[in-house]
């Protein structure tokens, strides 16, 4: 049976997204070849027609969690500029994100595997979170290019803690007051 010319790349990207996303569930080490092979409906033989390593499917599928993040704020830019920012906090401490990490930012689930990671996987890492902030840091509050740089990181980084605590926590009124306290707090704050 002949296949199309664009199957190989059609497949090789929907193993990625299965691997972006059962990395983000499961950590760095949880999912397997078989497990990302088997989310993809392939059997773990054809792995290797379309990546030389698992390490290069690791940075492929971490690049398409931050790729999927982008585009999670890409579609709030129908929300004046000077409240996106809000919208992005209120999304990223609501239940839904912090219940799915197999959908949601890739900090929070991987930034402790990654830190003790290969130097190569840090430095592409590095590489996406700037971007990441480059891109945040257009629609962050403040007036100057550098104070809305400090404000991202500041938010940022209170965002990816908050939700990374609500989800140490195993009541849902535990994990939500969590998220309420420091949505609430930014969203008067800045």
């Amino acid at each position: 049976m002949r296949y199309e010319p664009e199957h190989k790349t059609r497949t090789r990207e929907r193993i990625v997204q299965n691997a972006a996303r059962k990395l983000r569930a499961e950590g760095l080490s949880g999912p397997g070849v078989a497990s990302v092979m088997k989310a993809s409906g392939l059997t773990v033989g054809g792995f290797y027609k379309h990546f030389r390593s698992k390490d290069e499917l690791l940075a492929e599928a971490v690049a398409q969690a931050f790729s999927e993040l982008s585009d999670k704020v890409a579609s709030v830019q129908n929300v004046p500029p000077e409240d996106r920012w809000k919208e992005i906090v209120r999304w990223y401490l609501s239940p839904e994100h912090c219940n799915h990490p197999g959908t949601g930012c890739p900090v929070v689930t991987l930034a402790p595997e990654i830190a003790r990671a290969k130097s190569s996987m840090k430095k592409r890492t590095a590489d996406l979170m700037k971007k990441l902030a480059d891109g945040w840091v257009s629609f962050m509050p403040g007036v100057t290019a550098k104070e809305r740089e400090h404000n991202f990181f500041v938010i940022f980084s209170a965002m990816a803690g908050a939700v990374a605590i609500a989800r140490l926590l195993p009541a849902p009124a535990d994990r939500q007051k969590v998220l309420n306290s420091v949505r609430d707090y930014l969203l008067a704050s800045f």
